[in-house]
């Protein structure tokens, strides 16, 4: 008898507004699950499925419908166009493109540390979205930042959560 993997549930989501002129922000989708996670491309895989995961990230939410994600075709991403990231790393990089443009504001700088890099920290797996290039654009994609769209999958077994950390700015 095949056990069929468990669903991801909507467990909710957050927005970080940096809320000091730079238009930056990092979205959080969290996924649930009431039985074990399975194998994490199939983490990866059920993540891409999701209706929640079709968002442009241009105000529209996921209602917005359209086949596209961030700047990207959603066609143009499948599991293989995640990297195992590095815990270090992603905060680094994220700390990086935090303070690209302007400090963060002292509650916002706090929520990032509980809310992202906590759930970077205690993930068990780390994915990152490859960058894809321009060729992977959907027709206004060049209007998000390419190089300050980031996208992380964050695999939490003990919890059996997953969460989906994207951080740009408009």
């Amino acid at each position: 008898m095949t056990r069929t993997p468990p669903v991801l549930d909507d467990q909710g989501g957050q927005l970080i507004n940096f809320a000091n002129s730079t238009f930056q922000w990092i979205n959080i989708k969290l996924f649930g699950s009431a039985g074990e996670l399975p194998a994490d491309r199939d983490v990866l895989a059920r993540v891409l499925a999701d209706p929640r995961y079709r968002d442009s990230y241009a105000g529209g939410g996921e209602a917005d419908a359209a086949p596209i994600h961030g700047p990207f075709r959603l066609d143009a991403i499948t599991v293989d166009s995640f990297e195992p990231a590095d815990a270090a790393t992603e905060i680094a990089t994220l700390g990086e493109w935090a303070q690209r443009y302007a400090p963060l504001p002292e509650a916002v700088a706090e929520q990032v540390e509980t809310e992202v890099y906590q759930r970077i920290r205690a993930a068990t797996a780390r994915y990152r979205l490859r960058n894809l290039g321009e060729d992977q654009f959907h027709e206004w994609g060049f209007a998000i930042d390419n190089n300050g769209f980031h996208e992380l999958v964050l695999i939490d077994r003990p919890c059996r959560s997953v969460a989906l950390v994207v951080a740009s700015d408009d």
